[in-house]
């Protein structure tokens, strides 16, 4: 078992947090293969959301149902091996999904920073402040062409945000988990996809230290 009051209790947030994911996925896949083979309820569906089917037709429809599906088992084998790489221990897949959510960090903020102002204003003031770029580095800038100025890459090795978080939640243990805490008892549940995204971040965060825990332990 991974030692200590604070790594322990990283463990079971992870575990937590992979499991509302796994949920999530569950719930995804099986509403939206209810909806696509079953006529009565799709008829429902349709009447209720008041979907006008002359200006989307039934395969555009039926097309739509099919990416959700695949959304929806993405999470569900993100959170199922996340849950494993946590109740085992096993670092290969807790690396990996770290792996997984700095991709995910890359693809909803990085590669929209030019397209969505929200996200480029997010993006600016976290990078000005904390003094970071991306998620590793300012090689995640590569694809869009430039690199922001708040990222400072004049300066050498510039830290990704990603890697600043993880060494910030390991030195100020107590006070993030007071604050995750609050954040988690008031926050509306609400089913979309930047809820999910912030969820998959968290997660993200607590994979970073539980793999580092269980590796310091390992090397004991």
């Amino acid at each position: 078992m991974v030692a200590g009051c604070g790594n322990k209790c990283i463990k079971y947030v992870f575990w937590l947090l992979n499991f509302i994911l796994f949920a999530l996925g569950i719930i995804i896949v099986g509403l939206a293969i209810w909806i696509r083979w079953d006529d009565s309820f799709l008829s429902k569906v349709i009447s209720n959301m008041k979907i006008d089917m002359g200006r989307l037709p039934l395969e555009s429809f039926y097309f739509l149902l099919y990416v959700i599906i695949g959304i929806g088992a993405f999470l569900l084998i993100l959170g199922f091996l996340g849950c494993c790489g946590s109740a085992c221990e096993i670092v290969c897949t807790i690396g990996m999904m770290e792996s997984n959510f700095i991709t995910l960090w890359r693809n909803e903020l990085v590669a929209r920073y030019n397209s969505v102002n929200v996200i480029r204003e997010t993006l600016d003031n976290i990078q000005s402040s904390l003094h970071c770029c991306g998620a590793v580095g300012c090689t995640d800038y590569s694809n869009i062409g430039f690199i922001p100025g708040s990222c400072q890459c004049s300066n050498a090795g510039q830290i990704g945000c990603a890697t600043y978080i993880w060494s910030f939640v390991q030195t100020n243990m107590i006070y993030v988990f007071i604050v995750l805490g609050i954040i988690l008892l008031v926050e509306r549940m609400v089913v979309n996809k930047m809820y999910v995204f912030k969820l998959q971040l968290l997660t993200m965060i607590f994979s970073c230290i539980l793999m580092s825990a269980v590796k310091e332990k390992r090397n004991a």
